[in-house]
């Protein structure tokens, strides 16, 4: 058997690249492409190669420099996607601002627009921005983010170029992104945690660079036709004669229009990648402290994005629940259907063991949050074999007859319940509250966007003796956790308001009011959720919403109460401002 190639007695395949950024000003302005108004953190292993291509294409050197860092940047594109390691960061309010637009090719006909010192039109513009959190121990030589490319024995022939590289990158994102770049080839890191490319499920979609990328943008840049315009321009001003007609026709023939003076160079078609890879968290913990893995439920989601119907707010949640799992077991018919997915044994009674539980996602817990839906999910029970969950999934997932990703939305309808479109959420970069990472990252600390229902009535009263009451649902809710695979939590508040902007309170309250004849009524008082149906002639369990602190980080999703199958009980991280996740 051949042995695995070496360098300086280590294993080849252990080798790898890595490219570290330290933001200069401690701040970093970078937009997602696909919400304008949102930062790009960390920031996508694409923009950092733009920022080295366009150091390559803005800088001089020997032939013999450029040549070089052409290879490597060749070479570094054809590599697999790299991990990502990051720190947390405090997301800065947004601020919209407004900029002069750019000057117009031709003078502005309007008399106002083309008055000397009249002022231009101004378009709104966010610049997202992201504080790198530098509490956790880092000092002044430690990145803010990181690159690291498996490369076996290779880094070493492009590690020169790509050192000069780094040095001349200015900025990563917007032109007030400075940053400080630099590379080093090192063993495989193999401890930590940080982003990982994967195959499956991504918690994370990111622009990447492929091989032959620096020559797609090239092309975008133009940078040849740019040139060969502003050559041809100075020869045509400073000839005449013969000399200067020729230098016209050439100039015809390039640009297919006849030269004039008050004609504008070609502009460079904006710089893009159009290739995302999905990445997803690792399981070790940067800070060494172990993640506790929900022993319940799988840590991935399956989320179906709302795509037509009215605006609906958190409070529907049982509806839509029921109506999502009614629809799903209507698919198969008549079949007899597992006790993991409809909860239920073969003899109608309530299954022992693990099930699925269906939610809704509502838009909470950020700046302007106001409660109302953005779609459901179905989180599913560990141990369930994939060809099983692709069984009675399917219909939800992929096209019966084809074998393809479904196209066709599922409709939901129910009681009282208007019609709602849904499907199952495949862009490459959804909203924050449709991302299985908002639902589940690790958190020490988590609180409820849907009431949690108590397991058992509490014997004391809460009129009585509140103190004594508070005492022993705090004792219920830590049973909760441990009944639904969680650690037992350190501490416990509860409260009819949620810790999170944009849910309503645990239950409507209302208010007496008296009628002009002296009858008593009564009105509500304020939104709230509705109570957790419960079997004929027994009342309504109390629900409440709850704050969780763990002694270690915790990953979800976390749903506890007796509601929990039927989306109540559902937490959401609490993330501090300047502390990591």
């Amino acid at each position: 058997m051949t042995e695995p190639a070496t360098v300086n007695g280590e294993v080849a395949q252990k080798r790898s690249l890595k490219i570290h950024i330290r933001f200069i000003t401690s701040r970093c302005v970078a937009t997602r492409v696909d919400a304008r108004e949102q930062p790009e953190w960390p920031p996508h292993p694409g923009r950092l190669y733009m920022a080295l291509a366009a150091a390559y294409f803005e800088t001089a050197g020997t032939d013999d420099e450029k040549a070089a860092e052409r290879r490597a940047l060749d070479w570094l594109a054809a590599l697999p996607a790299p991990r990502i390691f990051w720190h947390a960061a405090e997301k800065r309010s947004p601020i919209t601002c407004y900029v002069p637009v750019n000057d117009a090719p031709q003078p502005n006909k309007a008399m106002l627009q083309s008055a000397p010192g009249m002022p231009r039109s101004r378009q709104s513009r966010a610049f997202p921005t992201v504080i790198p959190d530098r509490l956790d121990g880092l000092d002044g030589d430690d990145p803010d983010v990181s690159f690291e490319w498996p490369a076996g024995p290779e880094p070493a022939e492009y590690l020169p170029a790509l050192e000069r590289l780094c040095r001349q990158v200015i900025r990563v994102g917007h032109s007030s992104s400075f940053v400080m770049a630099w590379c080093e080839a090192s063993q495989l890191t193999t401890a930590g945690e940080f982003w990982e490319p994967t195959s499956a499920r991504a918690e994370l979609t990111c622009r990447i660079a492929v091989a032959g990328e620096l020559e797609r943008l090239e092309a975008a840049c133009r940078a040849d036709r740019i040139n060969l315009f502003g050559d041809l321009k100075t020869e045509i001003e400073s000839s005449s004669g013969k000399a200067q007609t020729a230098a016209k026709k050439r100039f015809e023939a390039a640009f297919g229009v006849p030269f004039k003076s008050s004609l504008r160079p070609p502009e460079p078609t904006p710089a893009s990648l159009g290739v995302w890879q999905g990445y997803r968290r690792n399981s070790a913990d940067r800070t060494n402290r172990a993640v506790y893995e929900n022993a319940y439920f799988e840590r991935d989601l399956l989320i179906l994005a709302k795509l037509d119907g009215p605006s609906l707010n958190v409070e529907r949640t049982l509806g839509l629940t029921q109506a999502l799992r009614a629809a799903l077991i209507a698919t198969h018919g008549d079949a007899a259907i597992p006790a993991w997915l409809c909860g239920h044994d073969a003899d109608g009674s309530p299954t022992s063991s693990p099930h699925a539980a269906f939610l809704a996602l509502p838009f909470a817990g950020y700046l302007h949050a106001d409660g109302h839906l953005m779609g459901l999910a179905i989180a599913l029970p560990k141990g369930i074999p994939a060809a099983e969950r692709g069984r009675w999934l399917g219909p939800l997932l992929v096209d019966q007859h084809t074998g393809e990703a479904a196209n066709s939305p599922l409709k939901l309808w129910g009681q009282d319940l208007p019609d709602w479109t849904l499907q199952v959420e495949e862009r490459p970069s959804p909203p924050l509250i449709l991302q299985n990472e908002t639902w589940t990252r690790p958190s020490t600390t988590w609180a409820s966007v849907t009431p949690v229902v108590l397991d058992r009535f509490p014997k004391s009263s809460r009129g009585d003796d509140r103190r004594a009451w508070y005492a022993e649902v705090v004792d219920i809710i830590r049973v909760s956790c441990t009944r639904a695979g969680l650690p037992e939590p350190i501490e416990v508040d509860v409260d009819s308001t949620a810790w999170h902007a944009g849910v309503p309170r645990a239950w409507a309250k209302t208010r007496r009011i008296s009628g002009p004849s002296g009858e008593s009524a009564t009105a509500p008082l304020g939104d709230g959720f509705p109570s957790l149906p419960s079997k004929k002639s027994r009342p309504a369990k109390p629900q409440l919403h709850v704050w969780l602190r763990f002694d270690r980080r915790v990953s979800g999703p976390v749903l506890i109460g007796a509601g929990r199958f039927q989306g109540y009980g559902l937490c959401k991280p609490i993330i501090h401002p300047g502390t990591a996740t």
